[in-house]
């Protein structure tokens, strides 16, 4: 199933007050607007790394980033791009989760496909760390390989699938791989109106 129709899927869920196993077991909820404490409290509550957490600078980087066709395809999974910022190709026929031997398997001497449409600079020059004081100079480093993995606190445990990506990282040994995690929850800050909120469906 491809993000953008697990995300529909959760909305609907959560739209119609369904008491599920799903939404029962993994704590997901309506997507809501959220602020940099909340996010920082959930990722404690939960045990997620808190290094490398970034969010959007405002709406207005957020919802070009959302617009973009390429980028939805790959909504609450992982983007990996080469050192030139180029997106690699993944197959989104397949479970939006997986990833993990993809990123663990990384190395500079294969050849991968690629993708046009959206750049690494795309995405990079749009967000700011979470928490202030992060250094925002580790995004200009030069590693093999970045991974942005999108994630959002609405789909509560259920992130778990995504956070997992952090260990295929470690223990990969033949490259360098920078680890991005994105998160796409709105921000209160941006005070965007009822349509604006619903455009991420």
């Amino acid at each position: 199933m491809k993000a953008i129709q697990v995300l529909l899927l959760v909305i609907l869920m959560t739209a119609a007050s369904c008491v599920t196993i799903v939404k029962w077991k993994y704590g997901i909820t309506k997507p809501r607007e959220e602020t940099p404490e909340k996010i920082i409290s959930f990722l404690h509550q939960h045990k997620y790394p808190m290094a490398g957490q970034y969010i959007f600078t405002d709406s207005t980087e957020y919802f070009q980033t959302i617009r973009n066709s390429v980028c939805r395809k790959y909504l609450l999974s992982h983007m990996i791009f080469n050192s030139k910022g180029t997106l690699l190709l993944r197959d989104t026929a397949k479970c939006q989760w997986s990833g993990y031997e993809i990123i663990k398997a990384l190395s500079t001497d294969s050849v991968y496909k690629t993708v046009d449409g959206l750049q690494l600079g795309d995405i990079l020059d749009l967000i700011r760390p979470l928490e202030e004081g992060q250094g925002q100079d580790t995004l200009r480093q030069q590693p093999d390989f970045t991974a942005i993995v999108t994630w959002a606190t609405f789909l509560g445990s259920y992130n778990d699938r995504l956070f997992d990506l952090e260990d295929a990282v470690k223990y990969n040994l033949t490259a360098r791989i920078r680890l991005i995690w994105l998160n796409i929850d709105m921000q209160e800050s941006w005070n965007l109106s009822k349509n604006q909120r619903m455009e991420i469906i």
